[in-house]
């Protein structure tokens, strides 16, 4: 059988120690070889090849990614380049094996993962403690019952390591948690998290579409160094199982590393979290009862490589060990507690950048579909968000400064439509109002978010265009509305409960809330066509957002929009039911979950094709069935309404937040009004 032909991108530290193992498994005559090693420097490069007994050596990665030779690239370079080297190689057709951490932050993983999966190439994050036969001797422990039910775990990966340059530097995405925490993190995984996605067709979580995220809470604090990087963290984890993970890493302290999973009646010792290098059962008596010394072929870096070998002997895209689905939630994972820590890298955007809208000035406009026609309303010298068009076209409503305005609307005498009077509708103190508003069908006010000033916590209220007092709908927080039934009865929201969105509705006389999607990750915006018989929505349980519908009930969760590269957020259904406007990010400008300001995005709209309803049922399901692709083929999806035409760009714009985050179709179906932003 063929060799893989091995090759090594970066001659530092650990791309010595891969080199070590893929000699010691060419040694053994075990499919695998050390073909070839780069640098950015030939002189390196060689030396590197020299001691390591590498066949060729590139004195850069272009030369490296072209060798058509090359069978599998590790890239070996920090955390702050692997999105860049990852795309070089990817780019090139080669298979790729990325040293952990996978990347610097999910975005940039995100990214790599869609184009692996557009070029057909394999991709796998080496994360070695996953690979190794020592997780299946524990997991055997476990099933059996040695230690009794599991309960908790700790995990300590701590080492002096603060003379290191690249763990001091932010620029090279330094810090613990990145190179060590995500041991940590890891072992609490690997024991507490059985369930979850075991693999998937390329695109992240595409298989795990169901698959609920297991933490209900996240309790994170580090300490900082000199230069902005965290030294020494501390990341307590509950579970929704009631399972509980104490974890901890450092490149500041002494050296630490191990982990422990208690159970009922005992437990597991892991000496070396990283290679787990001795396992340790003790009974309830704090007495060893066995101890084993896993065997390894060298250093244990040579299992992710065989796993590899495997995979793509099998013409698999990643690896079973280490899905793509489990390196995104991983990566979520870090960029969450980053975001606890305050720590950013200069790569990256910080939160108090991007929400900067200081100095932002705002201009309502107006669409019209058949003639693509754009008609400025207004400007404003603040920030204005979410224009809302009432059911008799008379006037549109929008948020700004956290209070809740109406704009009527009047024709001129060219019949042009032109801005009115703004007023002020009375809310009291419903002062912090957001981007999420529904005018009632009833036309007496609107229900609101508004960030109550105890908690801050957004519940939604109603305010009345005649002055009355507000009231209070959701007394459940954080409560995102977003839909209202056409007959004024119910309301659609966006809530977190426990650690995830999702979608609820509730009577708008107050009552109890009714969850309707369970899906991992955010599922927000929910609004009801005219109808009420659906609920448009988007979700990102696919790894990216993504346009989706669903019965009013909950029932029949269809997604509707397949873009890799782009996240789709807000589809709003026109009054006939014929049309759906949606904003669109890039994949590089926001994590798949993010919608912010200041951002170049994309107004795109679907268009619905209603198929004819004569003849018999088995008739029209076979013309169904010749018509219409695959659903999520070309970006089309299909109802059993009709057939949804692939999303086309109408609009490109700075915008984002607060551009079109309600339904702002006008009745007529024929225009929306949105808001474009100038910073």
């Amino acid at each position: 059988m063929k060799n893989l032909k091995f090759a090594i991108l970066g001659c530092g530290y650990i791309a010595g120690k891969m080199a070590e193992a893929v000699k010691v498994l060419e040694s053994k005559c075990m499919g695998v070889e050390l073909y070839a090693a780069a640098a950015r420097d030939l002189a390196k490069a060689e030396a590197f090849a020299g001691e390591y007994g590498a066949q060729v050596a590139y004195g850069s990665y272009e030369e490296l990614v072209a060798d058509s030779k090359v069978d599998l690239i590790y890239i070996a370079t920090p955390h702050s380049h692997h999105y860049e080297h990852a795309k070089l190689c990817i780019n090139a057709g080669r298979n790729v094996l990325i040293e952990k951490a996978f990347c610097g932050n999910v975005k940039q993983a995100t990214e790599v993962i869609a184009l692996a999966h557009d070029k057909g190439v394999f991709l796998s994050e080496a994360m070695w403690s996953r690979f190794l036969p020592a997780v299946d001797v524990v997991r055997g422990w476990i099933k059996a019952g040695r230690i009794g039910e599991v309960q908790s775990v700790e995990a300590d990966f701590s080492q002096p390591l603060t003379h290191v340059e690249r763990l001091m530097n932010p620029a090279l995405a330094g810090g613990a948690l990145l190179d060590l925490g995500i041991y940590s993190l890891t072992f609490a995984d690997l024991f507490l998290n059985e369930e979850g996605c075991q693999g998937n067709d390329g695109i992240v979580g595409r298989d795990c579409a169901n698959y609920g995220a297991p933490i209900a809470n996240i309790d994170a604090r580090c300490i900082k160094t000199d230069t902005g990087v965290d030294a020494t963290d501390w990341i307590n984890i509950t579970y929704k199982n009631g399972k509980k993970a104490y974890l901890k890493c450092s490149i500041a302290n002494p050296w630490h590393n191990e982990g422990i999973i208690y159970g009922t009646k005992g437990y597991i010792r892991v000496v070396n979290l990283n290679d787990m290098e001795e396992l340790q059962v003790y009974d309830a008596a704090d007495a060893l009862v066995e101890s084993v010394k896993p065997e390894r072929i060298c250093n244990c870096y040579e299992y992710e490589v065989l796993a590899c070998r495997d995979a793509l002997a099998k013409g698999d895209k990643e690896c079973p060990e280490m899905t793509h689905y489990k390196t995104m939630e991983m990566m979520e994972l870090m960029d969450s507690i980053r975001d606890r820590f305050g720590v950013s890298y200069p790569f990256e955007i910080a939160p108090g950048v991007t929400w900067d809208r200081s100095g932002n000035k705002s201009v309502l406009q107006v669409f019209d579909i058949a003639s693509g026609k754009i008609t400025t309303l207004k400007k404003f010298d603040c920030v204005i968000e979410a224009p809302n068009w009432s059911i008799d076209g008379t006037h549109l409503t929008y948020n700004s400064n956290g209070r809740i305005f109406k704009m009527d609307l009047e024709r001129n005498a060219a019949g042009e439509l032109t801005a009115g009077d703004i007023t002020e509708v009375p809310s009291y103190y419903v002062d912090n109002c957001n981007n999420d508003h529904v005018l009632d069908p009833d036309g007496s006010g609107l229900y609101v978010s508004h960030h109550t000033k105890e908690d801050g916590l957004s519940r939604i209220y109603k305010i009345f265009f005649d002055g009355r007092e507000p009231v209070l709908v959701t007394p459940l927080a954080p409560s995102y509305l977003h839909g209202i039934t056409p007959d004024g009865k119910m309301l659609a929201y966006c809530a977190e409960r426990n650690g995830e969105y999702d979608i609820y509705t509730i009577p708008t006389a107050g009552g109890n809330e009714t969850q309707l999607t369970v899906a991992r990750g955010l599922n927000d915006g929910p609004e009801y066509d005219c109808k009420g018989e659906y609920i448009y929505f988007n979700s990102v349980r696919t790894g990216r957002m993504q346009a989706w519908r669903m019965k009013a009930d909950g029932s029949e969760q269809e997604q509707l929009t397949f873009d890799e590269h782009w996240n789709t957020w807000f589809p709003h259904i026109s009054p006939d039911l014929k049309k759906v406007v949606m904003v669109a990010y890039t994949e590089v400008d926001v994590k798949p979950g993010e919608h912010v300001p200041n951002k170049m995005v994309e107004l795109r709209l679907m268009e619905k094709e209603i198929l004819p309803l004569r003849g018999p049922a088995t008739l029209r399901n076979k013309f169904l069935s010749v018509l219409q692709p695959a659903q999520g083929r070309d970006n089309m999806s299909n109802g059993r309404d009709g057939k949804w035409s692939a999303p086309k760009t109408i609009l490109k714009l700075f915008g984002g937040q607060g551009t079109i985050n309600v339904n702002s179709w006008a009745p007529d179906s024929n225009q929306f009004a949105f808001v474009i932003y100038e910073k």
